[in-house]
């Protein structure tokens, strides 16, 4: 089971009203690889770093059915530099797990199963990289930025949230083998 968080930042170091003469918007968005610092509570996602049993560290919930949950999301920083006549917007996107907030319940200490939880993981960076190729795609001018991110970022969370649940269906929360499987 998938429980979503999402957050995001946007940090500007310029303010647009002063450089309203910019040709054009230029945008590099990309995945960052962030690092966690030690006995954090958060993982970020990297292809050679799987999920262990030992990463779901919160409390399990008795009246949720779920053997497991996976507590993650993807998030951005942004920054704006005014080069060459061009404003540049630089986002920088990762995909996050908490440890505190995903939990698993003491029965549940298969491999299969946590693999389940992984895909879950491996969803959110689905998103992240979704993310990614709509804001390369839009049309980004000096007076829509703000408004045309935060609603690309909301689109592309939403269409996550619903990819996640989605494979809950479909895998019957893991319980159907063949299409967990798949």
């Amino acid at each position: 089971m998938m429980r979503t968080r999402f957050l995001f930042f946007l940090l500007f170091s310029l303010n647009f009203s002063t450089h309203c003469f910019a040709q054009k918007v230029i945008v590099d968005a990309f995945i960052e690889n962030k690092k966690a610092l030690a006995n954090s509570d958060t993982i970020y996602y990297d292809f050679n770093r799987k999920l262990a049993w030992t990463d779901f560290q919160g409390k399990p919930d008795a009246n949720n059915f779920a053997g497991a949950v996976t507590s993650s999301g993807f998030a951005f920083n942004s920054e704006m530099n005014f080069v060459d006549g061009n404003l540049e917007l630089t986002i920088r996107v990762y995909s996050y797990f908490s440890k505190r907030d995903s939990w698993k319940k003491s029965n549940i200490n298969s491999g299969y199963h946590l693999l389940h939880e992984q895909h879950h993981f491996d969803i959110t960076r689905l998103g992240a990289q979704k993310l990614i190729d709509e804001l390369q795609k839009a049309n980004f001018t000096k007076s829509n930025y703000n408004s045309l991110m935060t609603s690309i970022f909301n689109k592309v969370y939403n269409e996550n949230i619903e990819l996640q649940n989605r494979y809950d269906r479909e895998t019957k929360n893991s319980m159907d083998i063949k299409k967990q499987m798949e």
